[in-house]
């Protein structure tokens, strides 16, 4: 069995396995010995439309998809995204930055500057300054359903998690620590089935430091765990 796995910086990890690495520690890293391959395409500041859309993209060119399970992590719906036509890129949007997609252009200074000056000039004051939450969470609310509808569809194993409760439609009545309430997005899904917890409730107290709340090294573990345990609740791997 193979796992996908899309989402924000929760899933893409922030800290270096180690100063001579450029691989993050993430807890996909911890899930290497029970799937034949894992593909994952979280990145730092990633949005809902992205990880869809690849994960979307990533299907359709996808063979023998029975042999995959595909985790896919929501993250802040007020995040965005807009592709720029003359160097077929994606421009991520995450409050008032910006990155492009995968980094691939910041080898070129001079794309750089003109992907700056496109931010600047048009996606601050006619996106990022009238962009609402509102506006995020029923995106939100119809690109997470025509997903499930697809893999519906097409057969697909698959798994929701959320970077936090904000990220999360409402489909667990406690958030799993101290009984709390989960206190989620509120709008409804086609099918609850496959939605766990968000990495933020299964570290919990597993996290970089009180200024960043990112999971650490153990964090990553904990919820690696979790999601194997959830994904051989449903499905033999």
């Amino acid at each position: 069995m193979n796992l996908y796995i899309n989402g924000c910086s929760f899933s893409a990890g922030t800290q270096k396995v180690s100063h001579l690495s450029p691989d993050t520690i993430n807890w996909g890293l911890y899930l290497q010995d029970n799937f034949k391959n894992i593909v994952n395409d979280a990145i730092e500041g990633g949005s809902n439309h992205r990880l869809f859309r690849q994960a979307t993209e990533f299907i359709n060119n996808t063979e023998n998809l029975d042999d995959w399970i595909f985790v896919l992590q929501l993250t802040n719906p007020e995040r965005t995204e807009f592709f720029l036509e003359k160097y077929g890129a994606w421009i991520g949007v995450m409050k008032d930055l910006h990155f492009t997609e995968d980094r691939i252009l910041h080898e070129n200074k001079d794309v750089v500057s003109e992907v700056e000056n496109f931010f600047q000039r048009l996606i601050m004051p006619t996106v990022f300054m009238t962009r609402t939450l509102d506006q995020g969470i029923f995106e939100t609310y119809n690109m997470l359903n025509t997903f499930i509808g697809l893999c519906k569809h097409k057969n697909i194993k698959f798994l929701i998690t959320g970077m936090s409760n904000k990220c999360m439609p409402n489909v667990f009545k406690e958030s799993g620590t101290d009984g709390e309430p989960f206190n989620g997005l509120d709008f409804p899904v086609f099918d609850k089935s496959n939605f766990v917890m968000p990495v933020s409730n299964i570290t919990f107290n597993h996290k970089i430091s009180e200024d960043d709340r990112h999971p650490n090294k153990e964090g990553h573990i904990i919820f690696a765990r979790y999601i194997l345990n959830e994904i051989e609740k449903r499905w033999q791997i």
